[in-house]
């Protein structure tokens, strides 16, 4: 399995290019590197899927400017600019970004504690200011699938349902390989292709997630208190 390190001194953001979205961090990449195998299995807890065990792992990594402790990131994988193997491998993707967006849907509808501002959350990262609430967190979710289709061209209609607007996002990516293919997308910050996408927004989808996650469960034990 290979594995491309980003890193501006701070810290260290590894992504498992195999895997669409899994990633790794660490403030050194030894701290990055021991996260390997538990970041696997939830990659597949994720997705519902089971992934084939990898003996060995191959590692690069690359210097950047970018704030990786926030989970910043540009880099565009060589694989990302090699077209899928067909429409059945591109549909299997597309499966991956649906079963995604399911899943922190699920995970959304569970919380109790919607509206609730998490004071950890308070803070700004060049982003500019962190979500502090759950809301805030699942509405980025959703508004962020427009960001993503804007860099190769295109939209969608956003309202408030993941499940549903998630489905559009899938159409329109298919809409634009069975006319470009794998293309690759130049824009002004950052290149991108329909791979580097999939594995952008599944990755986001996890981010996230986890925050709202991260502020249920801090709710939970404030009331337990």
């Amino acid at each position: 399995m290979r594995i491309i390190y980003e890193t501006n001194g701070k810290g260290f953001l590894g992504w498992l290019v195999d895997l669409p979205g899994a990633y790794i961090r660490g403030s050194t990449i030894e701290e990055a590197r021991s996260k390997i195998d538990r970041e696997i299995m939830a990659y597949e807890s994720w997705l519902g899927i089971k992934e084939e065990s990898a003996e060995e792992y191959t590692e690069s990594i690359q210097e950047c400017k970018l704030h990786v402790e926030d989970a910043d990131s540009d880099i565009l994988f060589d694989t990302e600019l090699i077209d899928f193997e067909g429409l059945k491998d591109f549909e299997h993707w597309c499966t991956l970004i649906s079963a995604s967006g399911t899943k922190a849907d699920t995970i959304y509808k569970s919380c109790q504690y919607k509206d609730y501002v998490d004071p950890h959350m308070v803070r700004k990262t060049f982003y500019g200011n962190v979500y502090s609430t759950i809301n805030g967190q699942f509405a980025h979710i959703i508004q962020v699938q427009n960001y993503y289709l804007a860099q190769i061209g295109t939209g969608i209609e956003i309202g408030n349902d993941l499940v549903s607007s998630r489905r559009d996002f899938v159409e329109k990516l298919k809409e634009k390989y069975l006319k470009e293919g794998n293309r690759l997308y130049q824009g002004e910050e950052e290149d991108w292709t329909i791979k580097k996408i999939v594995r952008r927004i599944i990755w986001h989808d996890r981010i996230h997630a986890k925050a709202i996650e991260r502020i249920e469960q801090r709710r939970k034990a404030e009331k337990n208190v």
